[in-house]
């Protein structure tokens, strides 16, 4: 996608902050895009210039909610253990810092109460969040496999043993928790790092 200018960037920003207020406040289904239109102070023409449909803005303030667990692309694999385990640490701190935030569980609880009425909101949520964190988990894992650190076995199966635990603190720490969402602090995360390293087959590496 073409990088847009810090003007483009702004007014971007304007429509994803009245989006995600009026989500929030008046739920998905319940939100115009006339609505986010008078809210942004934008004309129509530049609202779907942006974003041609609500799903596609829906999914751009999921990405902006993400955008802190670092870039896709452009890391540098891990080339030992030490430097897997630091990544995947710092990949699961990044995750809980970010999802365990208050906006973070609002928009959660938006999309799992949206998504039983509203179908198409499913495969969104699933692509802007399970999907996404998987992937990025798995990136980390394919740079270590490529460096010779770790054979992989079963790959799309064994990732799951890590990032399953993670969203278990954000759905029943946050989700699901009438109080303030609770981060399982530096060593639990270490600890679960560590767990999740010993079910890997690091070759003759003991």
């Amino acid at each position: 996608m073409e990088e847009l200018s810090p003007r483009a960037q702004a007014k971007r920003r304007q429509i994803t902050d009245a989006g995600r207020a009026l989500f929030l406040s008046q739920g998905y289904a319940r939100t115009s895009m006339d609505a986010v239109t008078a809210a942004a102070g934008v004309s129509k023409q530049t609202l779907y210039a942006y974003f041609p449909s609500k799903d596609e803005l829906l999914i751009a303030i999921l990405a902006e909610a993400l955008q802190a667990l670092g870039p896709q692309r452009g890391i540098e694999p891990p080339r030992t253990r030490a430097e897997l385990r630091d990544a995947l640490i710092g990949f699961v701190g990044r995750l809980l810092d970010t999802m365990l935030r208050d906006e973070s569980i609002a928009i959660l609880r938006l999309l799992v109460g949206e998504a039983v009425h509203v179908p198409e909101l499913r495969h969104t949520f699933l692509e802007a969040l399970p999907y996404q964190l998987l992937e990025r988990a798995t990136a980390i894992l394919a740079g270590a496999a490529a460096n010779g650190v770790i054979v992989p076995d079963h790959p799309e199966i064994s990732v799951r043993l890590l990032v399953g635990p993670l969203m278990s603190y954000v759905v029943f720490g946050g989700l699901m928790s009438n109080d303030a969402p609770e981060h399982p602090g530096t060593g639990t995360i270490e600890w679960l790092v560590d767990a999740y390293l010993r079910t890997l087959d690091f070759g003759g590496d003991a």
